[in-house]
């Protein structure tokens, strides 16, 4: 795209550091403080173009590309939820209910896994290469997953589907900030934590629709339509060389940026470390319950070696963090060394859990015990729906309009989440108006602490980390969200079990655990002994994400500082 473009705003620039376009860059100590490499910045020729030089898209082209952009993000965060009001369907028609949360777990640890990554290497690789891949590989696993014929089929695709969605929520939240001038962030980041929140709040309701009209096929099938539209947006509107677009600096080819000069800066072993880590400690979670004790082999092996390999990530990406490498690591441990970035990496870990139990778990509680249709489930959602976008756009708008200090607002969302989970935890079987103000108390909560994540990107990091912080804090969000998701239903499942077999003949239990719809052909007597053990059940899982909850109230105290920073003291960022 050139500068004379009457839609792009162009200034001079400097033409060195082509960091992004595979060449040759100075060695960096990676292990120097902040301080140092500014430092080091600032005394080199080849910097790259600083924030006052760079190139933005600018008029119909910028709001045509954030469309497609925020429609990509739509879809991938659609598909985290929009099975939890189709679980009933799909184990019905496929069996297996005792494997029902594997259809989630599943998509959620390659969309886990794979975030940091994602980010990371779209640095080498290119940030329009790396989100056409994620858009490509989404929307294609969508269309194979409408048409699996068994549940194991449905789990693999599901993986491969979360493996493109990862690649679309951490391009879309690296890429569109970097759409704008920093003095717009608060707009976009808004924009972004709106798509992300609303998407995942309706998708029980499209769910719902989709089970009650026609196939639950068609839960997929829609990515196929809005997937390739998403990508011929991007295609045609995403210059080649962002976000160093507009400048004399050559386009780099894809057959270079795919040679060994580029691929041998990935950190392939430290990214395996990691991707392996996370399967292994959600499988032993989602294991643990039903099918093996907690104390098994199966279930301590894989949790243990897990942990492990975590270690070893740590220690592999220690290694790979200094000047001498060849390799960029995943992870440059020195953004460990904020006390403001570790705070928010809790904060965006622990917020996760809450928020996923609440939207999988509430429409299975009102179909197996108020014997809710999958529709009536996810209207009933709507609470939350509403109120989590409104409080992420309210809260764009306080710290960037009216420069409330994010700590406050982090404090306020940490709150309300923690308060909106309690109550959660105390609903009685029948109790559908108090359920309908807790989810909206749980929604503002979620929707506040979302938002000011990614607003306080520039009060903990410098620029030249953007792209991994913004996957940092993106994979942390949604590790935890899965994690919990793994013992909220390993919790679930254990209690009903136990529950059940005092009161019920083996058989019977086997045939209400692996078939939802099998209690309302229970007699009266039995059917209400289930509907209070589902009841039960539910309620301790909410407890249970009381103590994320706590952790994270816990963390806004790392966020202290004096005297409190606003929006405006970072418009240069």
């Amino acid at each position: 795209m050139s500068p004379r473009n009457s839609d792009v705003a162009a200034v001079p620039v400097q033409l060195d550091d082509l960091d992004r376009d595979g060449k040759t860059k100075p060695a960096i100590d990676h292990g120097a403080s902040v301080a140092q490499h500014e430092a080091a910045s600032n005394a080199t020729p080849t910097a790259a173009p600083s924030v006052s030089e760079r190139v933005y898209i600018k008029g119909w082209r910028l709001y045509i590309l954030m469309f497609g952009l925020l429609l990509a993000m739509f879809l991938s965060a659609l598909e985290t939820t929009i099975v939890s009001t189709s679980l009933v369907s799909i184990t019905n028609a496929l069996d297996g209910f005792d494997r029902r949360n594997w259809v989630v777990t599943s998509y959620l640890l390659t969309y886990t896994g794979f975030l940091v990554i994602y980010a990371k290497f779209s640095d080498v690789l290119g940030r329009k290469i790396t989100v056409l891949t994620a858009t490509a590989t989404f929307t294609i696993a969508s269309i194979a997953c409408g048409f699996a014929s068994t549940m194991d089929q449905l789990i693999t695709l599901r993986a491969f589907q979360g493996l493109g969605a990862s690649g679309i929520y951490a391009m879309v939240s690296v890429i569109n900030p970097e759409l704008v001038e920093t003095k717009h962030w608060g707009s976009v980041i808004a924009a972004v934590s709106m798509t992300f929140v609303l998407s995942s709040s309706i998708g029980p309701i499209v769910g719902g629709l989709i089970s009650e009209n026609t196939t639950w096929r068609w839960v997929f099938l829609l990515n196929a339509p809005a997937g390739a539209l998403g990508f011929l947006i991007i295609y045609l509107f995403l210059p080649a060389n962002f976000p160093d677009h507009g400048t004399d600096a050559p386009v780099t080819s894809i057959r270079h940026r795919f040679s060994w000069e580029s691929l041998k800066r990935l950190d392939l072993v430290g990214a395996a470390l990691l991707i392996a880590a996370s399967i292994l400690v959600v499988f032993g979670f989602e294991e643990a319950g039903p099918r093996h004790a907690w104390d098994s082999l199966v279930v301590l092996s894989t949790l243990i070696v897990g942990a492990l390999l975590f270690v070893a990530f740590i220690l592999f990406e220690r290694r790979v963090d200094r000047p001498e490498h060849p390799q960029e690591p995943v992870f440059p441990l020195r953004l460990l060394k904020s006390k403001g970035f570790v705070g928010l990496v809790i904060i965006g870990f622990c917020s996760g859990p809450p928020f996923w139990a609440a939207l999988v778990n509430i429409p299975q509680r009102l179909q197996t015990v108020n014997g809710f249709s999958p529709l009536q489930a996810g209207t009933y959602l709507l609470p939350m729906v509403l109120s989590a976008p409104v409080a992420t756009a309210v809260t764009g708008q306080l710290a960037t309009r009216f420069f409330v200090p994010p700590f406050f607002l982090m404090l306020i969302g940490s709150v309300l989440l923690t308060i909106g989970t309690g109550m959660l935890s105390s609903i009685a079987p029948d109790d559908i108006n108090k359920l309908l103000g807790f989810e909206a108390v749980l929604g503002c909560g979620l929707g506040t602490a979302m938002c000011t994540l990614l607003l306080y990107i520039p009060f903990v990091i410098e620029r030249k980390d953007m792209a991994v912080t913004v996957g940092v804090f993106t994979q942390v969000r949604v590790l935890g969200g899965t994690i919990g998701l793994a013992i909220s239903a390993a919790v679930m499942n254990g209690q009903i079990s136990t529950a059940l077999r005092r009161h019920l003949p083996e058989e019977e239990v086997a045939t209400v655990l692996s078939l939802i719809g099998a209690a309302n052909d229970l007699p009266d007597h039995t059917r209400e002994l289930v509907r209070q053990v589902f009841s039960d059940a539910f309620s301790v899982q909410f407890k249970v994400m009381l103590s994320f909850c706590g952790v994270l109230v816990l963390a806004v105290g790392l966020l202290w500082e004096w005297p409190f920073r606003t929006a405006r003291e970072v418009e240069q960022f």
